[in-house]
């Protein structure tokens, strides 16, 4: 048997490496998801409230270095290789972390985290990029995974703190980074399974920064997606503190805010499931702009409709975020050039990350009786991002080609 039917021989099945995919995202994603709310809890109990922030800061960060880590993933040959490097080099990197903070070494923490979160648009755009070529190249095919992975993104970021609480609670939180890293170790070893071809060596260095980056600027279809995901990204990580603040102007119990939160990832859910068994099948830029269009209109009514009217709206906002996240896969994986798609991927993921985080941190600076004026703000940068692409088009020449989707119809 030659080396190419025995690896063939050896390789999942097409549902076998989809099955792998899927349970290697959740894994890496709840770890990633739960590393913030897990350092915090730790550090709290050791080292008080300005370490936990500090530390929390540094493995969010970092995330916004997202085009470096694209650099970084593309100099391996393969794929599977970078990818289960970086889920394992994260479970001990944070696992060491929590060691370090348990004995009162802070600024070794520090920077343990700094080289994980680093690593963190790796687990989410890293990891989307492979998604396409493990599934059929039709559109309803393609279109349905994509619904899936970002079903991953929704289970993750609810599973990831409901886990540091559980843990937390019931045992410890050195626990917490205990069973964190136990998925992110169990990821890498899951990606493993995936029949992923190596990248030639001409394709791994066409893919720097600077050819990324332009790419990104020349091509419209992703300039548009980014300046749509990037507005959205800002107006929805407001939401974060924007809920608890809402929440003490009404008069409520701070718990109120993380419920109102929670609202949005049910609407992700739900959606997203609706749409894994009916794939999308509209223009993915119309529904872009729609979504981001509409999740402003939410974002900013909701603090003007009452407690039970803020919770209709953030689950619409969550159903938005759920669309967007899967025509923003599928925009990127038809628009970007093949040997560049998984950089393209990484890094639009890391600075979308950061953008959020500047959303959530302004938003800390807004005083209660300025709440109300706050959502309005948040939503018009999801709003107006949504119009931006469609206003400029208008003023240009006719002529420009619509996006296109690639893969084949049924």
């Amino acid at each position: 048997m030659t080396q190419a039917a025995d690896t063939a021989a050896r390789a999942p099945s097409p549902r076998g490496a989809v099955a792998a995919y899927y349970s290697s995202a959740l894994a890496i994603r709840t770890a990633d998801a739960g590393s913030a709310a897990a350092v915090v809890l730790l550090a709290q109990k050791t080292d008080g409230v300005a370490a936990s922030a500090l530390l929390a800061a540094c493995i969010t960060v970092p995330h916004m270095f997202g085009p470096l880590s694209a650099r970084v993933m593309s100099s391996v040959r393969s794929p599977r290789v970078a990818l289960a490097g970086s889920f394992a080099l994260f479970a001990v990197l944070f696992g060491g972390a929590g060691v370090l903070v348990q004995r009162g070494d802070i600024v070794p923490a520090a920077c343990a985290l700094a080289v994980a979160g680093f690593l963190g648009p790796i687990f989410t755009g890293g990891l989307s990029s492979w998604l396409g070529s493990l599934v059929p190249e039709t559109i309803a095919a393609q279109r349905r995974a994509q619904s899936g992975d970002s079903l991953t993104y929704a289970v993750s970021s609810s599973v990831g703190n409901s886990v540091v609480g559980a843990v937390a609670t019931a045992v410890s939180a050195q626990a917490t980074v205990g069973v964190l890293c136990a998925l992110a170790a169990a990821a890498a070893l899951l990606v493993l399974r995936l029949p992923l071809q190596p990248v030639p060596a001409a394709d791994r260095a066409g893919a720097s920064i600077p050819n990324v980056l332009r790419t990104i600027v020349r091509t419209k279809d992703l300039r548009d997606i980014t300046i749509i995901t990037y507005g959205n990204a800002f107006g929805l990580g407001s939401l974060l503190v924007l809920a608890t603040t809402f929440a003490r102007s009404e008069g409520l119990p701070g718990s109120v805010g993380p419920l109102l939160i929670a609202a949005t990832g049910v609407g992700a859910l739900l959606t997203a499931l609706y749409f894994v068994a009916r794939p999308l099948a509209w223009d993915v830029m119309y529904t872009a702009r729609f979504c981001a269009v509409v999740s402003g209109v939410f974002i900013a009514a909701a603090p003007f409709a009452g407690v039970w009217g803020a919770v209709v709206a953030f689950l619409a906002v969550g159903a938005c975020q759920s669309v967007l996240n899967t025509v923003s896969f599928a925009v990127r994986r038809d628009a970007s050039p093949e040997h560049l798609r998984a950089s393209v991927f990484v890094t639009m993921a890391g600075v979308k990350i950061a953008v959020s985080a500047l959303g959530l941190g302004l938003a800390g600076l807004v005083p209660v009786e300025g709440v109300h004026l706050a959502f309005v703000v948040a939503g018009l940068t999801s709003l107006v991002a949504g119009l931006a692409p469609r206003l400029r088009a208008e003023h240009r020449a006719p002529g420009a080609a619509p996006h296109t989707q690639k893969a084949t119809t049924r």
